[in-house]
């Protein structure tokens, strides 16, 4: 077992709280259900962009940021670079932290 291995737990409790200190106020609400939608790309050398996101009263947070990029990542990887998708639908967190995202993801013709 190596020092990073016994001081791995410390450090992410402290990075929780610190994040939570600092950005906490722009958590969204646990359970609330947010409407919107998010228009995002394959890039053409495999890289994610996200063009537009919008949530009816959703701040931008890290928690927000981190689950939208995971969602918008498993979704436009599957489909050839150069896609652009839009999907419109809900986004909920929940007391765990975890993000969900429900709703349709359609291909954009351009």
């Amino acid at each position: 077992m190596s020092m990073a291995d016994v001081f791995a737990p410390v450090e992410a409790r402290n990075r929780a709280i610190v994040m939570h200190n600092t950005w906490g106020h722009l958590a969204p609400e646990p359970r609330r259900i947010y409407r919107g939608e998010i228009l995002f790309a394959h890039g053409e050398f495999g890289d994610l962009v996200v063009l537009r996101s919008k949530f009816r009263g959703l701040p931008d947070s890290p928690w927000f940021y981190e689950h939208l990029t995971d969602f918008a990542s498993d979704k436009a990887f599957k489909r050839r670079p150069g896609a652009v998708l839009r999907f419109e639908g809900t986004y909920t967190m929940f007391k765990n932290g975890n993000g969900r995202f429900s709703g349709k993801v359609r291909d954009v013709r351009i």
